[in-house]
Formats: structure tokens, C-alpha cells, sequence
């Protein structure tokens, strides 16, 4: 091989371990993004969790207060009957 052959395959080699270290850096990135995203969407299978259970507690009061309002118009159609 000659000199400039050896120069040429150095220098191949450095932009493949520059490329190399880029990547590296990028997956570390990735790895980390991929980590925050999974993190956000705990959170937001919590406030959907939490919701729901809202959602249902508003629901069992809402049926009370129809059903109070329903036993009072039965009350008064009663007291009207008689």
C-alpha cells in the first residue's frame, strides 16, 4: 500500500468512528425521548383512570338527585290523589 492509500483508509476509518459516535449520541437522544414519552403517557393513563373515576362518582350523584326528585313528584302526586 502506498502512503497516500494508508492516508485515504485513516482517514475512511475516522469519518466511520465520527459517523459511529454521531450515532451513539443519537440513540442516547432516542432513548431518552422514548423514555419521556412513555413516562407522559403513565401520566395520562392516570388522569384518564382519574377521570373516569370522576366521571362515575358525578353519575352515582346525579341518579340520587333524580331519584330525590322523582320520590318528591311521587310524593306530591300522592298528596294530591288523596
Amino acid at each position: 500500500m502506498t502512503k497516500q492509500m494508508l492516508e485515504d483508509l485513516l482517514h475512511a476509518i475516522t469519518d466511520l468512528l465520527d459517523e459511529l459516535d454521531e450515532i451513539k449520541t443519537n440513540s442516547h437522544q432516542i432513548k431518552d425521548l422514548y423514555s419521556d414519552l412513555e413516562t407522559q403517557a403513565n401520566d395520562i393513563e392516570l388522569n384518564i383512570n382519574g377521570l373516569e373515576k370522576n366521571l362515575k362518582e358525578l353519575d352515582d350523584k346525579l341518579a340520587l338527585i333524580a331519584e330525590g326528585k322523582e320520590r318528591k313528584s311521587n310524593s306530591f302526586i300522592a298528596q294530591d290523589i288523596i
